[in-house]
């Protein structure tokens, strides 16, 4: 059930929405008027976007899907102002207004906009779409090329991007209304790691690249929620709009993201550093480099004990292996007791090295 707060910012939603669906329908009645005029034309793009990414805030996705698709098809009218708008062409438009209308109506009723109704609503406005965008192609010399989103894996991805991601969004917004506490920021970064699943899941890499310094960025103590909460919405917000564009490659870490995240120090850097290849790697370079930072190559040479070398030519099955040595756990292994005692002797080991 709905809070009372929650029912306000819909409130709020809502009227601000009718009143965009107003300038929406006055442009598309006078439709030849609206393509002299570019600023009226603008007027009408933007009555869309508004109430696109406001319904993505709230996720009403039926509603963010039925205007983002309006508003891609005003940027075509944006694009192409001096093409012929005939009887049918506008009725199109009207149909797909209509649809709009339709879903914002149901949601300020009674009732609300329950899923079965605005599933219903979805249906029957994707026939209106498709017949837009096929007589868009037809009159901007555009040969019926098919919409990219009807491809099972994209449009897959926007209804993922459309519902998933606002709402890990207010879940965030909910933790970052509570006190500063390790479980709370826990819980965001649990949250952080969703989204790069998500991202993960398309092959979205500059998503996942955003949403690990998000993760970085929510960590570092220093970075208090007063500042986080208005600074991880917005980024995440607008790599969405980007992925829902099919613009994930534009996706970018900004410069107030960047100051937010912890100094790493040479140390740090190896758990900043999630590809561990690079450090644990068979190059000697790279296991000496990583002896520097751990204090077990000192002045040019390797430390070394009669029972551990940590040079990188050690026999296989000894040292250097501390990452298969930490996960080790093959009790049936031949080996078992030894490995257990090198990795204890490694233990120790470390805490001389006062990392």
């Amino acid at each position: 059930m709905e809070t009372d707060k929650q029912k306000q910012i819909t409130g709020y939603f809502i009227e601000e929405s009718m009143e965009h669906l107003q300038t929406i329908e006055n442009g598309l009645v006078h439709i030849d008027e609206m393509m002299s005029d570019p600023e009226n034309l603008n007027e009408v793009f933007r009555a869309a976007h508004s109430i696109k990414g406001g319904a993505g805030m709230l996720g009403f996705s039926s509603i963010q899907y039925t205007a983002h698709k309006l508003e891609d098809y005003f940027k075509v009218l944006k694009d192409h102002t001096t093409i012929k708008i005939d009887q049918n062409l506008q009725n199109l438009f009207l149909a797909g207004f209509d649809s709009l209308k339709e879903l914002l109506t149901q949601l300020q009723s009674p009732t609300g906009l329950t899923q079965d109704v605005a599933d219903t609503l979805m249906e029957k406005s994707k026939s209106v779409f498709e017949r837009l965008r096929t007589q868009l192609d037809q009159v901007t010399g555009s040969g019926g090329a098919p919409d990219p989103a009807t491809s099972g894996e994209v449009r897959a991805m926007i209804m993922v991007f459309q519902n998933d991601i606002p709402q890990r969004l207010r879940e965030m917004l909910e933790l970052f209304k509570q006190p500063d506490r390790p479980n709370v920021r826990l819980q965001l970064q649990g949250i952080c790691d969703q989204m790069h699943s998500t991202g993960e899941q398309f092959e979205l890499r500059n998503w996942c690249g955003l949403i690990k310094a998000v993760k970085q960025a929510v960590a570092n103590q220093n970075n208090s929620f007063r500042l986080l909460a208005p600074l991880v919405i917005k980024e995440v917000k607008q790599a969405q709009e980007l992925v829902l564009s099919q613009k994930g490659s534009a996706i970018a870490i900004s410069s107030q993201l960047q100051q937010a995240l912890p100094t790493v120090t040479p140390a740090a850097a190896l758990e900043v550093d999630q590809d561990q290849s690079l450090v644990f790697s068979d190059s000697e370079n790279s296991w000496q480099k990583f002896g520097e930072q751990v204090g077990w190559y000192q002045m040019g040479s390797w430390l070394k004990s009669s029972s551990l070398n940590f040079e990188a030519t050690a026999p296989a099955g000894h040292l250097p292996a501390p990452i298969w040595l930490a996960s080790w756990d093959q009790v049936n292994d031949s080996h078992g007791d030894q490995l257990r005692a090198d990795y204890e002797i490694l233990l120790e080991r470390l805490k001389a090295c006062d990392l």
